[in-house]
């Protein structure tokens, strides 16, 4: 490849590499938010299909104010997987009830999630990466503009910007890194609720 190519690249990337990471952390953001209300939606599908699955039975669990939402699905979870293991027979009534569960858009949805939250989890680790990027850049446009003799003016502003893209990038790192570790527990939660509604579903049908 031509070195010019290759200087103006690295100019560009360089002059850019503020804007480079800011896009990341808007982007970052966006996926964030978009967890949050997709993680959301999908909690009250699952209470949904648990009021759905548990319609018709006399002892099903109440609805207790006190309870999280999470609480609740994991109630009737319970509920439904003793039911079906101590009276098999009671599967027809539930499977009645299945039916219409199965026509929502349920299976499939909490893939979503995981994909965002792959993405998420990704792009933490890529601010780290960018900072040491611009670190490299700045020192490399510095030697090309010199025409490899570095003069300590050059390479003290080659400095600062390195020192800046890193620290910069750390800090993104450390603050979607720390909101990531709240969002896991969450995420890990309904994705098991949904693959255990997934399982009863599965179960009652296959009857």
């Amino acid at each position: 490849m031509d070195t010019s190519v290759v200087q103006s690249l690295f100019s560009f990337i360089t002059n850019n590499i503020f804007l480079i990471i800011y896009g990341f952390a808007i982007i970052q953001v966006y996926l964030i938010i978009s967890i949050f209300f997709m993680i959301r939606r999908h909690e009250s599908i699952l209470l949904d299909v648990s009021d759905n699955l548990l319609r018709g039975f006399a002892d099903a669990p109440d609805n207790d104010s006190s309870q999280n939402i999470h609480d609740k699905i994991q109630a009737a979870l319970d509920y439904i997987s003793n039911k079906i293991s101590k009276e098999p027979e009671l599967k027809k009534e539930f499977a009645k009830n299945a039916t219409q569960v199965a026509q929502r858009p349920l299976y499939g949805r909490h893939y979503k999630i995981e994909i965002f939250t792959s993405i998420m989890s990704t792009l933490v680790q890529v601010f780290p990466l960018l900072g040491i990027l611009g670190t490299i850049l700045a020192i490399a446009q510095t030697a090309f503009q010199s025409g490899g003799q570095v003069d300590v003016s050059s390479l003290s502003n080659a400095f600062v910007l390195a020192m800046d893209t890193t620290i910069l990038g750390i800090t993104f790192s450390i603050l979607f890194m720390v909101i990531e570790s709240t969002f896991q527990p969450k995420i890990e939660r309904v994705i098991n609720e949904s693959n255990a509604y997934k399982q009863i579903v599965s179960t009652i049908q296959l009857s």
